[in-house]
């Protein structure tokens, strides 16, 4: 019987074992669904941080291996030309021992064996050249590959223009850099 003071609580029974049972069983599916959401909601957020940080990681890696793909082909240009040049000195020599050997046929055996081994050596030194070649193909191919950015549906933004993906390496004319001198503090 209830006090009259008082009002009823719910966990106390004001009527049949039937009406406490339903009200009990109410009141465990309310709280019950309460937290259920808030654990979902909980879950949701973290998802999302954890997507966004992984691509905005992803992003930072990509931006990192376009500049690492820019410096190996300034890299490969220079390479070219050092090996043009050893080319060009190493015919000029074999030409000037060339015309010595009429007086000095002594000195033009040693001046051959000396180019030979200088002629090995730079034979040696065009692996790594096709080396580094590969690699930047191999880079560039990545670069070529778009990032798949998170759905829109799970409220991320839309991608910045800023963080939108760059071009790779082999797409663009020259060997300017996409910074300015004042972006590289110089």
């Amino acid at each position: 019987p209830c006090w009259p003071c008082l009002p009823c609580s719910p966990l106390e029974p004001t009527g049949s074992p039937q009406n406490y049972a339903a009200n009990a069983g109410n009141t465990f599916r309310q709280v019950a669904t309460e937290l259920a959401n808030e654990l979902v909601a909980q879950l949701t957020q973290e998802h999302t941080r954890e997507v966004t940080a992984m691509y905005q990681e992803v992003l930072v890696l990509r931006s990192e291996l376009q500049r690492v793909a820019e410096l190996m082909q300034g890299y490969m240009q220079r390479e070219r030309q050092l090996h043009e040049m050893m080319d060009q000195l190493t015919n000029t020599y074999q030409e000037a021992t060339s015309h010595f050997h009429a007086a000095h046929s002594q000195f033009n055996d040693h001046a051959k064996t000396t180019t030979m081994s200088h002629q090995q050596q730079r034979q040696a030194l065009v692996d790594p050249m096709r080396d580094t070649e590969m690699e930047l193909q191999r880079i560039n191919a990545l670069l070529a590959q778009q990032p798949i950015p998170p759905e829109n549906s799970m409220g991320f933004p839309a991608m910045p223009r800023s963080q939108r993906p760059v071009q790779p390496v082999a797409s663009r004319s020259g060997l300017q850099s996409p910074f300015s001198s004042r972006q590289l503090n110089v």
